[in-house]
């Protein structure tokens, strides 16, 4: 989906080519954050297929982050039925109390009391409802869930590799005040989380960090 994102600073204009790959990075993190990977897709990236991907964020400086992925990756191959250890995973630590979990939605670390629906999420709703944006039916989530605002800053950047500088400069704006608001203020604590959790596999601590990274990688090119 494309639409349009509010304003906010202003950064360099990079190649749409780069744009391009912010979106399909942001994507994927929308993709595993949405649900758990089924049997094909996993074995798809114990096949190695998550590596170009992997090394777009290298090559972006991330690489201890990466390289914590790649390593939860080929750890999986230690469990006999790895899909079944990272359902779980993803219901102890996304689905759980949100009081004893690390749960996806910016509500709950930007609200003094951690609850559900508070204030972030009516600011999504808007800036969805706004761009005329329609969560898919399958989609029973708030609108402040990681996922959603992850696929939101996909359709920025999508958005962005189409058009010139002149054009794209409100969008980039845009960008630089979502990232550093909606996201960048709130996935540190949200990473730490994921750390403190109890799990079999790495995979989702280790994609929490680089999610954050990500995050804040993007932020700080807004200010460069």
């Amino acid at each position: 989906m494309t639409h349009s994102v509010e304003a906010g600073t202003v950064l360099p204009f990079f190649s749409s080519e780069h744009w391009q790959r912010q979106a399909v990075l942001c994507q994927w993190f929308s993709t595993l954050m949405f649900k758990e990977p089924d049997d094909a897709t996993l074995a798809a990236y114990q096949a190695g297929d998550a590596t170009p991907l992997l090394n777009w964020l290298s090559e972006d400086g991330l690489q201890t982050e990466t390289g914590a992925l790649h390593s939860a990756i080929a750890g999986l191959s230690v469990f006999e039925h790895p899909r079944l250890e990272l359902a779980a995973d993803f219901a102890t630590l996304f689905l759980s109390d949100a009081r004893h979990s690390a749960a996806p939605y910016a509500s709950c670390y930007l609200t003094e009391r951690g609850g559900f629906m508070a204030e972030p999420a009516r600011r999504m709703a808007a800036r969805l409802e706004n761009a005329g944006v329609m969560l898919p039916a399958e989609v029973k989530e708030p609108a402040d869930h990681l996922a959603v605002m992850l696929d939101y800053l996909a359709g920025g950047y999508r958005q962005l590799a189409e058009q010139d500088a002149s054009a794209g400069s409100d969008t980039l704006k845009g960008i630089g005040q979502f990232l550093e608001q909606e996201l960048c203020s709130w996935l540190p604590a949200f990473y730490q989380r994921c750390r403190q959790a109890r799990v079999a596999s790495t995979f989702y601590p280790a994609l929490a960090g680089l999610i954050t990274a990500f995050c804040q990688n993007r932020q700080q090119e807004t200010r460069t």
